[in-house]
C-alpha cells in the first residue's frame, strides 16, 4: 500500500487474454502531440503518476455526467500508522491529472477508497465515497475516527463536488 509510482495497463478482458502476458499493453507516456502511447514492451512502460512515497492502493472511476475520471490513491506510509488519501481528476484515462483534494490521516486509516459508479447521481456532483478503515485499532487507540463513525467495515460517505469544473 506504499509506493512511488502508479502504472496503467490494459488487456481485452477474455479469460485467454488475461492469462497471456503477451496480450497486455502498457502505458508508455505520450507522443509529441500529447496522445497516449501504448506498448507491449514492459521495459518501455512509464508511470501514470509519480510521487515519491505517496502512491499505494489505486482505484479509478469514470463519472459520465461530468465526463471526468476520478482517481483515488491511498498513501499507506509504513502500513501500521495513519494513511493519507488523495483524489485526482482528468478528462482522459491517461491524464493529465489534477489534484482535487489531499485528505491527511483520512479514516485515519482508510484504504481501498473508491467511488462506486452505481452511486453517482445524475448531476455527477453527488456521489458516495466507499472505503474500509482502521484495521489496526490497537495501533490507532489515540486516533479518533475521522470522519466520525468509520470503522473496520465497508464505509460510505456522501460527497458533493463543488466548483465550476
Amino acid at each position: 500500500i506504499t509506493g512511488d509510482q502508479i502504472f496503467l495497463l490494459r488487456v481485452e478482458p477474455t479469460p485467454e487474454n488475461v492469462e497471456d502476458a503477451s496480450k497486455y499493453e502498457f502505458y508508455a507516456g505520450t507522443d509529441t502531440s500529447g496522445k497516449p502511447v501504448w506498448t507491449h514492451d514492459f521495459e518501455a512502460m512509464k508511470p501514470l503518476i509519480d510521487w515519491n512515497n505517496r502512491c499505494g492502493c489505486v482505484t479509478m472511476t469514470y463519472n459520465p455526467p461530468l465526463k471526468k475520471y476520478l482517481l483515488c490513491v491511498t498513501d499507506g506510509g509504513n502500513t501500521v500508522g495513519t494513511f493519507n488519501t488523495w483524489i485526482l481528476e482528468s478528462d482522459a484515462l491517461t491524464g493529465p491529472w489534477r489534484l482535487v483534494t489531499f485528505m491527511e490521516k483520512f479514516g485515519p486509516q482508510a484504504y481501498f477508497v473508491n467511488f462506486p459508479s452505481k452511486f453517482i447521481e445524475g448531476d455527477g456532483r453527488t456521489l458516495w465515497l466507499c472505503f474500509a478503515a482502521n484495521f489496526m485499532a490497537d495501533v490507532l487507540k489515540q486516533a479518533k475516527p475521522d470522519p466520525p463513525d468509520v470503522r473496520y467495515a465497508m464505509c460510505l460517505q456522501q460527497v458533493r463536488l463543488l466548483g465550476p469544473d
